[in-house]
């Protein structure tokens, strides 16, 4: 099938600097007329191609001149079938399907001129290199410059680097490359490919535009979202403040709270401490006589004077323990004798008991009716 050249791309010719001659400019010149040329000839050759597509088709002449599948796609009689056409365009009496067969065969002749005028022109040129699945411009004039031309890479770059590239190449394009003497050219047919390059081109800046655009607006949706969540940010460190400012105010109240319980509780220790407790004062007959808390004795006992005077600086938590220990150095004597609760309201054996020790150094009193003790006051007179 002929590889169609529609849609011609000149990506780019480079002349050398000063020194380059004037045939080498002109070879370049001339290479350009051609495949501009060319690029003409092969739009002509595509318009008489779809024209005469549909004579064929409107008329059903394929089936008459017997066309191969290959010749349709071709569209192009064979010398036979020319002259079969011919011949019933001279034994032809309709006018109307006489006009359609001198158009066919004009139609395939002014084809054939075509394609022979494109031929003769391709074959001065150099052949041009087919583009294949992930080939670009850039390395396809490399390989040219310096496999086949056997120019170094700094050289063959500098000249790649002034000539214009198409950046996007697909499969069935035709690569032109020419060299001649420090000049360098290269551009881009269509080839066999379905759309010519300036089509590709077209395309794909579409696309990096729609891509720009599409990035744009997801961008600015980005920022409103960045925006919201910024306002939700504020939103949310204010209610954290406020958060943060009623959490210290709470803990505050707790601590306060804790406080006023401990000191409640503190409270209300004691007071169950002192609901519960005796409170007594130990001291001698002799020192207590002196300072008048107690008198000459009555019935066996002292009398009991000024109880009012009496500082009850010890006491006894009856939940914890239900017995008092009185050493004679605690009274101030050498030996207890005898021991004298006061008020006479307690009574021994029945309320209290008393164990002296045998060599009457200490004395315990042992509290037997606890009940009677609480929150009382008692005074110990030591004898």
């Amino acid at each position: 099938m002929l590889k169609k050249l529609i849609g011609l791309f000149i990506a780019g010719v480079l002349v050398m600097g000063t020194g380059c001659n004037l045939m080498e400019k002109h070879q370049v010149e001339k290479m350009q007329k051609m495949a501009a040329k060319i690029d003409q000839l092969d739009s002509q050759l595509n318009q008489k191609e779809e024209e005469y597509r549909k004579i064929l088709t409107q008329y059903g002449l394929k089936g008459d001149k017997q066309l191969t599948d290959e010749q349709w796609q071709m569209l192009s009689l064979t010398p036979e079938q020319r002259q079969m056409l011919q011949d019933r365009l001279n034994k032809e009496q309709d006018s109307s399907y006489k006009a359609v067969l001198q158009e066919v065969l004009d139609k395939d002749q002014e084809i054939k001129d075509l394609r022979k005028e494109i031929d003769s022109l391709r074959e001065q040129l150099p052949k041009p290199v087919v583009v294949k699945q992930g080939d670009n411009h850039y390395d396809l004039c490399m390989r040219y410059l310096v496999d086949q031309k056997g120019l170094n890479t700094k050289d063959a770059q500098k000249l790649i680097e002034r000539v214009n590239l198409l950046d996007y190449l697909v499969p069935g394009f035709e690569v032109w490359l020419f060299y001649d003497g420090g000049t360098f050219g290269t551009f881009v047919t269509q080839g066999t490919a379905d759309q010519n390059p300036n089509q590709i081109k077209k395309y794909y800046k579409t696309k990096l535009i729609n891509e720009r655009n599409t990035a744009r607006q997801e961008a600015a949706t980005l920022k409103d979202d960045v925006n919201e969540l910024e306002a939700r940010k504020a939103e949310l460190t204010n209610q954290l403040a406020q958060l943060e400012q009623a959490r210290a105010e709470l803990t505050s109240q707790v601590q306060n709270l804790n406080t006023r319980n401990k000191k409640l509780s503190t409270q209300n220790t004691e007071k169950e401490r002192r609901l519960n407790s005796v409170f007594y004062h130990v001291d001698n007959y002799k020192s207590l006589t002196a300072k008048k808390i107690v008198g000459r004795f009555l019935f066996g006992r002292p009398q009991l004077k000024n109880f009012n005077a009496v500082v009850f600086d010890k006491s006894l938590d009856l939940r914890q323990s239900d017995s008092i220990t009185i050493t004679a150095a605690d009274a101030g004597v050498k030996k207890i004798r005898s021991i004298y609760v006061m008020p006479r309201s307690f009574v021994k054996d029945k309320d209290y008991k008393i164990d002296l020790a045998p060599d009457k150094s200490t004395a315990v009193i042992y509290i037997v009716n606890p009940g009677k003790f609480q929150m009382s006051k008692v005074l110990f007179a030591i004898r």
